[in-house]
């Protein structure tokens, strides 16, 4: 089996050595092309691909130079090409690989928020829960009992993902939000 392998390996960089493996006079004349937009559609030719049409996003592809043969009629390109949502949403080939531009940075986020609150009480495990404006409901790590409905708390981000309510009287809890 190991031997088998080993011969289909070398028969195949043996292939790729010999002069049918080498590219076509075609393929040698696009890449002779010093003009990108022009190689470009000199490739897009050779491999049937239409080139873009005006109004779909894309840039129209210049003419390109004709080539000495004729293409074979597996190579010649369709009449029109459909224009989809993908390629007129795909992004411009200049960002290709720029990760900054590819994942655009999500919106921000509020590094704290100020509300009222209007309902306390326990929660099933005995902690005590803050519900604020809005239907926030956060569970605090002890109970405050210096806090009451219709106090104005300040929720902001603390470390690792954690957040920290900060009561009127400037008492600090760990707070989790429920919902």
């Amino acid at each position: 089996m190991i031997l088998a392998t080993f011969a289909t390996l070398t028969g195949a960089a043996a292939a790729a050595d010999s002069p049918a493996a080498q590219p076509p006079a075609a393929l040698k004349e696009c890449a002779a092309i010093a003009a990108d937009a022009t190689r470009l559609a000199c490739y897009d030719r050779l491999s049937g691909r239409s080139p873009a049409l005006p109004g779909s996003g894309g840039a129209p592809v210049p003419a390109a130079p004709a080539a000495p043969g004729p293409l074979p009629a597996a190579a010649s390109p369709p009449a029109t090409a459909p224009v989809t949502a993908a390629t007129a949403a795909a992004p411009p080939p200049q960002s290709f690989g720029l990760y900054a531009a590819e994942h655009p940075p999500p919106p921000p986020v509020a590094d704290s928020v100020q509300s009222r609150v209007v309902a306390l009480g326990p929660d099933a495990g005995g902690r005590m829960t803050v519900t604020l404006e809005g239907g926030q409901l956060w569970e605090l790590n002890e109970a405050d009992p210096l806090l009451a409905v219709g106090d104005t708390v300040s929720i902001a981000r603390g470390a690792f993902g954690s957040f920290v309510l900060q009561t009127p009287t400037h008492r600090s809890h760990r707070a989790r939000r429920l919902r």
